[in-house]
């Protein structure tokens, strides 16, 4: 949007042509008020032939400090016009009739004392007459209006709670405040670099580059600390495989590390580049919008080999945040900057509203943006400057009498009155929000003010969106309930008013049961609709006093204040319940759902917001473990489950660095010899200070908290080397089987990496069983079709693990290339004892042999059993009758028996 309130100049080029005459007048009103309105603008004019100077009105001598026209005649624009941020004066001339420059270009302006002063400008083709020219506006940068102090006083109030945290938090005040003052993106991002190199204090050299999604390239946008050479060959980065961590990540989206460069298939051909300009290692983190738009990178790289910690990541991910905003904001400031009108001509087509008014309020003449803005009809109509306005009012809404009015003052005292920001009730009733400008216009002889130049634009649609941008930053978008930022500051404002007044405060962690069986099967839309059905009902049970908000997903929260004792959150849980247990009606379908609610309160259970929340949550859980749809209060005893659940939690991010993990190894036998033909990779945690960790117990976690995927990696690779060595060794054809989590199946590399997996170990691909669970088979048909199909050219197997337990489906084993039935322990358990265990687990196997697979039961425990398996026709048997999961010391003393024995 162009600001009407600072200085504006104007460059009018026109190509040569022979025989050049004066353009014809382009504005249709009098004479008079042309040549006064353009000495009276603030805005310089210059009309230039064959690109240089022709005229220029007084404001344009001025700006170049000139005291006439013949000594700036015949300047070209490279003369007193230099690029900034890097656009070129040479543009200005590139233009035909009706072309312009979209958005603002930056340059600065050289007077002929030497000062340089720093503008924006706007250019557009147009017509004068029957010759083509070019007009060229240019302003100085607008301070920071009332709306962006506030911000700013916002972000100073801001406390620090530890010193890395307190200066992340200062640099990421910084880097607002400079997005809030519209700062050029291009010095922003410089500026992020350089904060980023000096908080990570490690020799990191921070770039970040800028995604094209239609030419699929990355952009450059800042680089301080690279080469020079290096940063010339990545200007322009093509988003393609092998071309750098930058490219992998936007291929990927997701975060790329790369410890060692010369060692890494994804920089490809670039290695020697890195090498040559001293990288070694480097990774990259992907910038998304809010709705997951790619729109760049982070870059860090190093001199040395590294690899960045927990902590490193989530600094950069920190950044990649405001990184994301500072482009969304400048992508939004682009599009409304777009949607203006852009100046047609000198006056007639300038997107602000133009009027000249007389000393008796009459409208003596005016533009059409001015008519559009303030819905005037016909100007011939309207007469005089009140009739087509009921008010005028300050920001603070208070109403400015007839006299009081900008116009009016300047009329009386003489002087111009400049950035000034009033609001405007029309005839219709509407309000429109304007940034007007007052000048007088007087004779050259008189100190009295003949008319006054009004120019004004229209905010309304600016002071909109900052209010929405308000509400994006407090408020769900889904539901409009407060969001997790507004939670986080009324839970701390409460706790702190609670600790003066010595109140309790209660804190609802809700959490809906079965809601994503309704996205899975009525899809994201129904699940949104009902959502906000779900806002709804609890807003209806909570006190005006009380809050409700939605953290995310399906989990609200709702603050309770000056809670006297647990009797209202018990009547609250209850209300909850009660409404929720109502079916929902979304397109016609009936759907139910339950909550699961755990409840902590200040001061008993946590004395800061993040105990609390932390408590409340695991109240939540236990609410689950104790048959879903049902309040739980937090006690000692969930306390003591929650620490140890952090601990786990905490060690497990660091265990699979520093090798705690081990694999053991089940036998497998072939019911026909005894002897052992294979072994299931089984994963256990060697927790220092707690010796084995249950699976069951860190499992669950890991799966949370996104490490189930290299955990799983590293088993199979350590599986596949260990069965090999063992294969080379004895010479013997094993197979094992390694476990596949549903979240390992829907990772898109998992071919790869099993691929490079055998190709590194030399492991056979036909010796290599993955084994899956039936509820993996309920995904998407069109996501598993394709794995399965690339797992069988690779020559894979597949089981099917703990057939008979979960969503047995015959369509399964037709639909899917499925290679081996485990039966379950649960069916083997009463053999030969109970008849109907005897009659499924031969229906098992008679149905694998019919469908020509093999068959594996598990958890076989005595003889009779193995005996019963074995003249029903199953090929293999694992279980404690012939040996527990053991590490792979014991596994190969058993596998040498078995051999020597065989």
């Amino acid at each position: 949007m162009l600001n009407l309130l600072l200085p504006c100049f104007y460059v009018v080029v026109i190509p040569s042509k022979p025989n050049f005459e004066p353009a014809p007048a382009v504005l249709t009103v009098s004479s008079e008020w042309h040549s006064s309105m353009l000495d009276m603008q603030p805005d310089a004019i210059f009309v230039l032939l064959d690109q240089k100077i022709a005229y220029a009105n007084q404001a344009g001598l001025e700006l170049l400090k000139a005291s006439n026209i013949e000594q700036i005649m015949g300047m070209r624009p490279e003369d007193f016009l230099t690029g900034q941020y890097h656009y070129a004066v040479r543009q200005l001339f590139e233009l035909g009739k009706n072309e312009r420059i979209p958005g603002p270009q930056y340059y600065q302006c050289i007077g002929l004392d030497g000062q340089t002063v720093d503008v924006e400008v706007y250019s557009k083709g147009l017509l004068i007459g029957e010759q083509t020219a070019i007009l060229l506006s240019a302003r100085h940068y607008k301070s920071p209006s009332p709306a962006q102090q506030t911000i700013e006083q916002l972000i100073n109030e801001v406390k620090h709670q530890s010193s890395r945290v307190h200066e992340a938090l200062h640099h990421e005040k910084e880097i607002l405040e400079m997005i809030a003052l519209d700062k050029p993106l291009a010095d922003i991002l410089e500026d992020v670099c350089d904060r980023m190199e000096r908080l990570l204090d490690n020799g990191a050299l921070c770039a970040i580059s800028l995604y094209d999604a239609d030419l699929q390239i990355l952009n450059l946008g800042a680089a301080p600390s690279l080469p020079e050479a290096f940063v010339k060959r990545i200007l322009q980065l093509k988003v393609q495989e092998n071309n750098g961590c930058s490219a992998a990540t936007i291929l990927k989206n997701r975060i790329t590390i790369v410890q060692d460069i010369q060692h890494s298939p994804v920089w490809g051909g670039m290695k020697q580049l890195a090498a040559e300009n001293g990288l070694c290692a480097s990774w990259s983190t992907p910038i998304s919008t809010a709705f997951s738009s790619l729109l760049g990178t982070v870059d860090v790289y190093y001199r040395h080999p590294h690899a960045p910690d927990d902590d490193e990541q989530a600094m950069i991910m920190d950044a990649c945040d405001l990184i994301a905003l500072a482009i969304d904001k400048k992508n939004m400031e682009q599009s409304l900057e777009e949607s203006e009108e852009r100046y047609r001509s000198v006056v007639t087509n300038l997107t602000e509203g133009i009027m000249v008014i007389g000393p008796g309020g009459q409208i003596l003449t005016s533009n059409p943006s001015a008519l559009r803005i303030l819905k005037i009809a016909d100007i011939s109509s309207v007469g005089r400057r009140h009739r087509y306005f009921k008010r005028i009012f300050t920001e603070n809404g208070d109403t400015l009498k007839l006299g009081e009015d900008p116009a009016s003052q300047v009329f009386r005292n003489g002087r111009a009155i400049l950035d000034l920001s009033i609001g405007m009730e029309l005839q219709d009733g509407s309000v429109v929000w304007l940034l007007v400008n007052c000048l007088p216009i007087s004779g050259k002889n008189s100190q009295y003010a003949s008319a006054v130049l009004i120019s004004f634009t229209d905010t309304t649609e600016v002071r909109e969106t900052q209010r929405q941008l308000n509400l994006m930053a407090s408020f769900d978008a889904l539901t409009g309930l407060p969001n997790r930022h507004q939670l986080n500051q009324r839970l701390d404002k409460a706790i702190s008013e609670a600790k003066q007044q010595r109140q309790h405060v209660a804190l609802l962690f809700l959490d809906l049961d079965r809601f994503k069986n309704v996205n899975d099967t009525a899809g994201h839309a129904a699940g949104d609709s009902l959502l906000r059905n779900v806002a709804e009902r609890l807003h209806s049970c909570i006190r005006e006093t009380d809050m409700l908000a939605r953290l995310g997903g399906d989990e609200f929260v709702i603050i309770a204040e000056q809670v006297r004792d647990a009797v209202y959150l018990r009547e609250l849980g209850e209300r909850v319940l009660v409404r929720m247990r109502e079916p929902f009606i979304i397109d016609g379908n009936e759907y139910h759902l339950g909550t699961s609610i755990g409840i902590s309160v200040f001061p008993h259970d946590g004395q800061d917001a993040a105990t609390l929340m932390r408590c409340a949550d695991s109240a939540m859980y236990h609410a689950k473990e104790c048959g879903r749809n049902n309040y739980q209060f937090f006690t000692t005893e969930l306390n003591v489950r929650a620490q140890h659940r952090y601990s786990l939690e905490t060690n497990l991010r660091r265990a699979l660095a520093e090798q705690e993990f081990r694999v053991y190894y089940q036998p497998k036998l072939c019911l026909s010899n005894s002897s052992i033909v294979g072994a299931e990779a089984l994963l256990r945690w060697q927790m220092p200070g707690l010796g084995l960790i249950s699976p069951a117990e860190f499992i669950p976690i890991a799966e949370e908290i996104g490490l189930i995927l290299p955990l799983g990696r590293w088993v199979l690779e350590q599986a596949c080397q260990q069965t090999q060595h063992w294969r080379e060794q004895h010479h013997a054809d094993l197979v094992i089987s390694v476990n596949i989590s549903p979240k390992q199946f829907q990772d898109t590399g998992l071919c790869k990496f099993i691929q490079r997996t055998l190709q590194r170990t030399g492991l056979p691909a036909h010796a290599l069983q993955l084994e899956i669970t039936e509820g993996l088979l309920m995904a998407d048909l069109d996501t598993l079709l394709p794995m399965f199909e690339s797992l069988r050219q690779l020559g894979v197997s597949i089981s099917l693990d703990d057939f008979g337990t979960g969503f047995s489906s015959l369509s399964y084993l037709q639909r899917f290339p499925i290679d081996n039935l485990k039966i379950d322990r649960s069916f083997i358990h009463d053999i030969p004892h109970n008849p109907d265990s005897v009659a499924l687990a031969r229906a098992i196997i008679a149905m694998g042999q019919a469908l020509q697979m093999s068959v594996t039961a598990e958890g076989v425990e005595n003889r009779e059993q193995m005996q019963f398996l074995a003249g029903s026709g199953c090929q293999e048997m694992q279980g404690y009758y012939f040996s527990p999961p053991v590490p792979a010391a014991e596994f190969e003393t058993l596998f040498q028996r078995s051999w020597h024995n065989d």
